[in-house]
């Protein structure tokens, strides 16, 4: 009788196991669709209309944009500094709306002259351009791009995840030329 009992209790502990990996798998086929496609840029907004839509609801100047992608889509983290406050906002970029806005009163031990150029008379290469000059340098999938000023020269910060763990790329690029600056693996 015991015998029955263990084999019994055994195939149920099998057959469940089969039954739980099956829907598991099932379930991993699906895991792709939550995690935005890298590889199309093109179809967010740019970072000079995430400066203006930011800048229509904040007053002050862009300190920084970074695109970085989340789980669900892209978001622009956007630093604004206005002299006594600091915005740090959230926005979709796919839509241009903000999903978040952290306010914080300027405590002036930060470096304000970091700020982009206000009313630069110099054209910049499109966001768009710059990840793609970065994807041709480096194999990969994009995970941020900044818009970023370094001693007076404004550049894109482009993070690549090149799939390999532990070695990912950061590329900086001349926001007015288009020109590779600095390649690093990390």
């Amino acid at each position: 009788m015991k015998k029955v009992v263990v084999g019994t209790i055994a195939g149920a502990v099998i057959l469940g196991g089969a039954i739980g990996a099956g829907a598991m798998t099932d379930g991993f086929q699906n895991f792709e669709s939550v995690n935005p496609a890298a590889s199309e840029p093109s179809d967010l907004i740019s970072v000079e209309e995430a400066q203006e839509k930011a800048l229509a609801e904040y007053d002050g100047v862009i300190e920084s944009i970074e695109l970085e992608g989340k789980r669900d889509g892209y978001v622009y983290d956007i630093d604004i500094d206005n002299g006594d406050m600091d915005y740090d906002l959230y926005m979709d970029a796919s839509t241009g709306d903000i999903l978040r806005a952290e306010e914080e009163r300027d405590d002036d031990d930060d470096n304000d002259s970091a700020a982009l150029p206000e009313g630069s008379t110099e054209e910049y290469i499109s966001q768009e351009e710059a990840i793609n000059i970065a994807l041709e340098e480096v194999e990969g999938t994009l995970d941020s791009v900044k818009l970023d000023d370094d001693d007076g020269r404004v550049l894109y910060e482009v993070e690549i995840d090149t799939g390999t763990f532990g070695d990912d790329a950061s590329i900086d690029i001349d926001a007015v030329t288009g020109e590779v600056l600095e390649v690093d693996m990390d």
